[in-house]
């Protein structure tokens, strides 16, 4: 058949469709396909070079089982995609249909090249259905997916570029020239059988593909025939366009989209450590070859579908920062513009010079001379971040934007000394005092006298009483006026209910996060060691934390320096002792109440529930509101921002108050917290709304001791 075709012919006895039939020359495909491969193995190595640029170690080849599940999950069943479910289940449909499309033509060259047999009979009528239906599914979602974009225009969607419109176009044509070719195939063998019964397995085999076959029943049988070669060259065409241009534009995220779930964190929420720093010759990232590999990756798996900045709350109250362009794009460009002089300088490291000087002499910057921390990100945008992990939770592709941010703070602070003076002012309180209010450490243990719980306390360094749990009270609780009166409140409920707990009072020292959080690594790994001095001396095995940020750094950051606790946030405990009837409310509250999801306890460490139960336990009436849970909005002080004045923008209110009139929506009597810094931010929103006096702002610890009078 060199240079002849088989025809068409009416239904078969068995059912079955005849691969090439009516295409002359139908064997050049097979051909002419290697082609596109070769420019997709091509831009795929490219982008494998560019990855490899990365300096930074990332080891990511542990737990062998949890990444296959991840990599299966989140690529096949389009786990992370489809939580936000209109453009999640389109997208889910469109990328069925492509793969399924993607087997059959797979199958058809195996049928030319190593002789596989035509599917027949019911292994037919099964695959054709599943790849029509499947097919239909992905026009609809390509469809809708061009009019979320399009016509809704979310705000998410803010940088759609022209070569979003035209690969939306591209894979509509491929789609849809693909049921103009199969309506045209059945429209052709219609005519051809004797009887319709000859042909009406079809009917079940291509319900769609039947469709459109109707759209040309009053065409004559050579016109039909003549449309159908013309339009499967055609299609065959630009679907190898389609696999040519998908290391060059966004469908690469396919692919980099599918290693980045095997590759990605795994571990619980913690910061890159530092290893050896005494010994450190820089600090952090300056430059973005610097970054690790998987931090390279993260850049091409970005498909820029705009759900960290939708979550953000640093770019929803009009600051600079905006996860997805200011930081991912913004450094996505940037590499794809400094990777030809970077591998140009891993063979001839004297001429990438010479040629870097010679660009620099003109108009435009050459990539190697631009700064990433003030020219491609900018401090403004590197400084703006709370850490909330907001971007992290709802990233459908797992792209780490935190750790990128505080790579960029480290280097500003511990090898550029750049930093805002409030943090600055942070650090020195730290330093001398190992708390960042910078009241003198002297008085940590001052509150428990303040407060009169003294005698309910163990204090270790004094007593030497042995204890089961430690309870590590925090900054906040020891020079916090209003937070003290936390502390008080747990202090009674877990003296009420038999918990044998111990406080270590001056040999306590900050936990570090705020100074980790803000980039001073070296300040936090020096709080830490003294904390674990302490922690050993004692033989702490228990630890029971009040701030969820001393709980995220004790829990999850703490082993990376061999701290190897059982660590508990006081909700989880309470929650617990509730439940074991430890702990029983003498009455109902009855007050109506919107409850603030902290960042650290809830999106970094997954404690919802608990809080939750021990309010209900205490009378109350939680009203939900929409930002709750997973979706919270920041208070606005984590990542080191409860030290620093945050100034509102023009049009905009600030992170607290913003999130403060979202817990007022609900008219509620009372706004609970668990963490310090939420506290104080939601104190000052409430003044700022002037709500105080119809709404209450407390603590979990305090509502249940409350409800115990």
């Amino acid at each position: 058949m060199i240079f002849g075709f088989k025809p068409l012919e009416g239904g078969y006895d068995i059912p079955m469709r005849e691969v090439g039939a009516n295409i002359p020359f139908d064997w050049l495909i097979y051909i002419i396909m290697f082609i596109p491969i070769g420019i997709f193995l091509y831009g795929a190595f490219k982008k494998y070079q560019m990855w490899t640029i990365g300096k930074g170690e990332i080891h990511r080849n542990d737990k062998a089982g949890a990444r296959t599940v991840s990599f299966l999950v989140n690529s096949f069943l389009q786990a992370r995609v489809i939580k936000k479910p209109l453009a999640g289940w389109m997208h889910f449909f469109l990328f069925w249909g492509f793969l399924l499309l993607f087997m059959a033509a797979g199958i058809d060259a195996a049928h030319h090249w190593l002789g596989w047999p035509h599917l027949v009979g019911y292994l037919y009528m099964g695959m054709s259905w599943i790849v029509d239906v499947f097919g239909f599914l992905a026009l609809i979602g390509i469809m809708v997916l061009a009019y979320i974009r399009y016509i809704q225009k979310p705000d998410r969607l803010n940088d759609t570029k022209a070569s979003d419109g035209w690969i939306i176009l591209l894979v509509f044509a491929i789609l849809l020239t693909g049921y103009f070719i199969e309506g045209l195939r059945l429209a052709a063998q219609i005519q051809l059988s004797t009887t319709m019964a000859q042909i009406a397995y079809e009917k079940i085999c291509s319900p769609f593909g039947w469709m459109f076959a109707a759209m040309f029943a009053g065409m004559s049988l050579d016109s039909i025939l003549i449309w159908h070669r013309l339009l499967w060259w055609f299609h065959m065409a630009i679907a190898f366009m389609f696999i040519a241009i998908i290391p060059f534009t966004k469908l690469w995220h396919i692919f980099a989209g599918m290693i980045n779930y095997i590759f990605r964190d795994l571990e619980p929420s913690a910061l890159r450590f530092v290893e050896n720093i005494e010994e450190a010759e820089t600090f952090g990232v300056e430059r973005i070859e610097e970054y690790g590999w998987k931090d390279l990756l993260d850049l091409d798996a970005c498909i820029r579908c705009g759900r960290c900045q939708e979550n953000c709350p640093a770019y929803n109250t009009g600051k600079h920062l905006n996860p997805k362009i200011t930081i991912i794009q913004n450094m996505k460009k940037h590499l794809e513009e400094k990777m030809p002089y970077l591998l140009e300088a891993k063979e001839n490291p004297e001429e990438v010079t010479e040629v870097a000087m010679t660009d620099a002499a003109a108009e435009q910057v050459s990539p190697m001379d631009q700064s990433l921390l003030y020219d491609v990100v900018t401090t403004d945008v590197i400084w703006d971040c709370t850490n909330c992990r907001a971007c992290m939770e709802h990233c459908p592709m797992y792209i780490e934007h935190i750790p990128k941010i505080v790579e960029m703070r480290r280097n500003l602070v511990m090898w550029q000394g750049d930093m805002p003076g409030e943090a600055q002012m942070a650090f020195t309180n730290m330093e001398r005092n190992y708390n960042p209010w910078g009241v003198g450490w002297a008085g940590r243990a001052g509150w428990l006298e303040e407060r009169g719980v003294r005698d309910l306390v163990n204090l270790v360094p004094e007593d030497g009483k042995e204890f089961e749990y430690l309870l590590y009270a925090g900054c906040a609780v020891s020079f916090d006026d209003r937070y003290k009166r936390v502390g008080e409140a747990l202090v009674r409920l877990l003296d009420k209910a038999g918990v044998s707990f111990g406080y270590l009072g001056t040999e306590e020292y900050c936990c570090g996060d705020s100074a980790r959080r803000l980039g001073n690594e070296y300040l936090y790994q020096t709080l830490v060691n003294q904390n674990l001095e302490s922690f050993n001396n004692y033989g702490v095995k228990k630890i029971i934390v009040v701030c969820p940020h001393g709980y995220n750094a004790l829990k999850n950051e703490y082993p990376q320096m061999g701290g190897n606790f059982e660590v508990y946030h006081y909700t989880e405990i309470l929650a617990k002792l509730v439940a074991e009837g430890k702990l029983k409310p003498g009455k109902s509250l009855g007050a109506k109440i919107s409850y603030h999801d902290s960042c650290f306890l809830g999106r970094h460490n997954g404690v919802y529930d608990q809080p939750r139960a021990v309010l209900k336990a205490a009378g109350a009436s939680i009203t939900e509101i929409d930002k709750s849970r997973n979706f919270g909005f920041c208070c606005g002080a984590g990542g080191g921002r409860m030290w620093m004045e945050e100034e509102a923008v023009e049009g905009f209110k600030r992170i607290n108050d913003t999130r403060t009139d979202q817990l007022l929506v609900t008219n509620p009597q009372m706004i609970v917290t668990n963490c310090p810094f939420c506290l104080t931010m939601i104190s000052d929103g409430v003044k700022a709304a002037e709500a105080e006096e119809n709404t209450k702002v407390f603590d979990v610890a305090e509502v249940l001791w409350q409800s115990m009078q």
